[in-house]
């Protein structure tokens, strides 16, 4: 007997090569054996196993969804690091390219925030497309795994079942090191964590310690499967704060249920609400959907609506800067690029800094003080407002 409808009324095909008007694409199937995620994708298999335990559809998740293009600024050499502390009454030093780095720390109100927290020693997990492991701005913040060596490839010295996990995992290609092939990962990474170090950029939380994990391949394309063992290992491995700057229209109940997992042990889940211009109360994405998270549009550098941002007044928490976005990119270099994926590490960044004045707050709380503090903008799109980083750092 079946144990779920999954398919009555649809085609293996389908679920396997899912296109047509609208519909979320899949890569199989995917079920859980011993509680691990497990996908199938011969099609007589599935459906002898899925006559019997529960399946869904292997959902492909997307770096800045809905715009799945490569970015069309160029990646540029580096700049002179921002300000230490920015000056409402100094004039605005743009860097090169025009972009608006130290617009989007003024808009945010983030000088006054490192007044009291920079983040020390918090553990955010950037679960993206990895990161540069040798770029200057994000080498002394990587979270290092204190039981792991990456000496002996192969070994798994501290026992996870992950061999080589220094500075995280890559869960695309199922090695130790993250390395990032796409640059959309190194450029959230930074704008959460990029060091204070005289060059380059500065992060929105320059002392955070930033765990790498990859799922998303090198076209910026991953599964379920790989997001749920990415959230499952952030949670393990003592993250506070998950940043998820990607998403889908497919509803996972697995996803779901690993997203909640993840809140319940005390995590912080901040995801990017998308980049299609819509009500996602109506047209919902995940994991920005899902309950918990805080949902993240984006802001433009005259603190209006991104043009692209999605919306919602019950889906999307709070906005935060995303429009060209001067962060750290492959080989050690720098790029601005525009997307909730940019708006979303703004605010992993921000909890970063408030966890690190108060470690004892928990997801709910972190989403009221995100929300009772946030500057009164887009009322009619967003749940709370635009977030102010500095006022929320003065409430605690």
């Amino acid at each position: 007997m079946r144990k779920n409808g999954f398919f009555l009324g649809i085609g293996l095909t389908f679920l396997l090569q899912a296109c047509g008007s609208g519909a979320p694409e899949a890569d199989g199937v995917i079920t859980m054996v011993n509680q691990e995620p497990v996908v199938i994708r011969d099609q007589v298999r599935a459906k002898q196993i899925c006559e019997t335990q529960y399946c869904e559809p292997n959902y492909l998740l997307y770096a800045n969804f809905a715009r799945r293009r490569p970015p069309s600024n160029p990646v540029l050499t580096p700049t002179p690091a921002p300000r230490p502390a920015l000056d409402h009454s100094v004039p605005l030093n743009f860097g090169k390219g025009g972009d608006l780095y130290d617009m989007a720390k003024v808009i945010m109100n983030v000088s006054e925030a490192w007044e009291k927290s920079e983040g020390e020693q918090v553990v955010v997990a950037d679960i993206d497309s990895g990161i540069d492991l040798t770029h200057p701005d994000l080498v002394p913040n990587l979270w290092s795994n204190p039981s792991e060596s990456a000496q002996n490839p192969g070994r798994d010295h501290d026992g996870n079942g992950l061999p080589n996990d220094v500075h995280g995992f890559d869960f695309y290609a199922n090695r130790g090191e993250p390395l990032d092939e796409n640059g959309h990962g190194t450029h959230t990474a930074g704008t959460i964590a990029a060091s204070r170090d005289g060059s380059g950029v500065i992060g929105v939380a320059p002392k955070v310690k930033v765990m790498a994990i990859r799922f998303l391949g090198p076209e910026g394309q991953g599964t379920t499967e790989g997001a749920i063992r990415s959230i499952r290992y952030a949670v393990r491995m003592g993250a506070r704060v998950i940043s998820a700057s990607w998403g889908g229209p497919g509803f996972s109940s697995l996803l779901a249920q690993a997203v909640q997992e993840a809140v319940d042990a005390g995590v912080v889940f901040v995801a990017a609400a998308g980049n299609e211009g819509r009500d996602i109360d109506r047209v919902p994405v995940y994991p920005a959907s899902l309950p918990g998270v805080i949902s993240v549009a984006a802001s433009n550098s005259v603190d209006q609506l991104a043009g692209f941002s999605n919306f919602g007044l019950s889906s999307v928490w709070v906005a935060a800067p995303g429009d060209r976005i001067y962060s750290t990119h492959l080989n050690g270099k720098y790029a601005s690029l525009s997307g909730t994926s940019m708006a979303t590490p703004q605010v992993a960044g921000a909890v970063a800094l408030a966890l690190g004045k108060n470690r004892s707050m928990s997801p709910a709380s972190v989403r009221q003080l995100i929300c009772s503090t946030a500057d009164s903008r887009f009322q009619s799109q967003v749940r709370c407002g635009r977030i102010n980083v500095g006022r929320m750092l003065r409430a605690l």
